[in-house]
């Protein structure tokens, strides 16, 4: 299939100028390719990502740091391309017959450094469009540019896949944390945080409603090029970037075997898993300690979904007079100011234009107005109210172990 214009322009004006280098190199034909920033990691976990013997694959891993001193990232950068291959600037094309092929990018080294505070985005971003420009010249099959993560373990049954829809942007595959003993109760607790928070936009109608995690992602390099590829960020790229995709088609969850993600402490970036299992395994009695949006942040997030589209005929004072925390929000929101100008537009320009505005990030932002202002976190118990859990009483890790599998849908290891 011939690369659409929309993405041949992207490589154009917005990739970054590593793709450039490509054609220097004489890459082979892959059925797909996975994208892996790797910051300070192990070879020993590179490899275990995928470590069947598979020449369809075509892995792009961009070793990269902000620090000239990071011995870390550049023994791995040695190690992995001590190996025969080619070599064009600061990118290594390895073949291998035991293991599937490499293009190594070297961002790690003086000269190559990545700005700190462009971090995973901006590797993110470089793998991504490298993939790219292979899928438009045809070295990679498959549309899909996967994406994932060191820290992680692919199912066997991952390629396993039919070709996209157009209208679809992104396939979410499911996932699952595995852990050391000392971190079990941490990692439960913010895997249930995590699904709770999109059981909790599903219950109220929400059209965001998936779970924003790098390592999940597969991306439909046509709307890829639309959204003009990763944000350069040194966190929350992955909520940024799928935010951008839902508004240019269907995200969807792959019904498939789920990742391993190893649940770890770290301090790569200044929010996310790491810091979380710190914050947690900081706490004296997590269970009890921890806190969780009210449900009725998301009953209220329930109510302006369902009543918004009244918007257009109707002032906000009467749409929502009987739940002023909402009218409250609504009145120092950008929105509001908004709604003069879109009242002009027809009906279902209206409803477009209010779910692209009302979009990931305004939703996290009208949750914590609704916490910071009227509904504070609560503990673990208080969410299991019938709403969006099943009423329980959360007291040992027993019993966090039990909400994990209903929230997962984890099988139950007695049955």
């Amino acid at each position: 299939m011939s690369p659409e214009k929309s993405q041949l322009q992207y490589l154009e004006r917005y990739a970054e100028p590593e793709i450039s280098v490509l054609t220097a190199l004489d890459i082979g034909d892959y059925a797909h390719c996975l994208v892996i920033p790797a910051h300070r990691e192990r070879p020993e976990s590179i490899q275990q990502i995928w470590p069947h013997a598979d020449p369809q694959l075509l892995m792009i891993l961009v070793v990269n740091s902000w620090d000239a001193d990071d011995d870390i990232s550049q023994q791995m950068l040695q190690k992995l391309t001590r190996e025969a291959g080619q070599q064009a600037g600061h990118l290594h094309y390895i073949r291998r017959t035991n293991r599937p092929d490499l293009l190594v990018v070297d961002r790690c080294h003086p000269g190559q450094l990545i700005p700190r505070p462009q971090g995973v985005g901006l590797a993110r971003k470089i793998g991504a469009d490298l993939a790219l420009a292979l899928i438009c010249s045809g070295a990679v099959k498959s549309p899909l540019i996967n994406s994932t993560d060191a820290d992680v373990i692919l199912p066997n049954n991952y390629f396993d896949l039919p070709t996209p829809k157009l209208s679809t942007a992104a396939i979410l595959q499911p996932f699952r944390h595995y852990f050391d003993a000392e971190l079990e109760l941490a990692s439960r607790l913010y895997d249930i945080a995590m699904y709770y928070y999109v059981r909790g936009l599903r219950f109220a109608g929400s059209g965001y409603a998936f779970h924003t995690i790098g390592s999940t992602l597969r991306i439909n390099a046509k709307h890829y090029a639309q959204v003009r590829g990763f944000p350069k960020r040194n966190a929350a790229e992955d909520f940024y970037m799928l935010n951008k995709l839902a508004k240019t088609g269907q995200i969807e969850n792959h019904p498939g075997t789920a990742i391993s993600i190893q649940a770890r402490l770290s301090d790569r970036a200044p929010f996310g898993t790491g810091p979380a299992l710190r914050a947690i395994s900081s706490l004296a009695t997590p269970i009890t300690e921890y806190g969780f949006y009210d449900p009725r942040v998301f009953d209220m997030l329930r109510i302006f979904l369902a009543t918004a589209d009244q918007l257009h005929n109707e002032d906000p004072e009467t749409c929502f007079q009987a739940v002023p925390e909402i009218l409250s929000w609504l009145k120092q929101s950008d929105l509001y100011q908004l709604l003069a100008k879109q009242r002009r537009s027809s009906n279902l320009v209206f409803q477009r234009f209010l779910r692209d505005w009302f979009d990931s990030f305004q939703t996290l932002k009208f949750i914590h107005f609704m916490r910071d202002q009227y509904l504070p976190l609560v503990a673990i118990d208080s969410i299991c109210d019938g709403m969006v859990l099943p009423k329980a009483h959360i007291q040992n890790l027993e019993s966090v172990r039990w909400l994990h599998r209903v929230l997962t849908e984890e099988p139950d290891p007695d049955l």
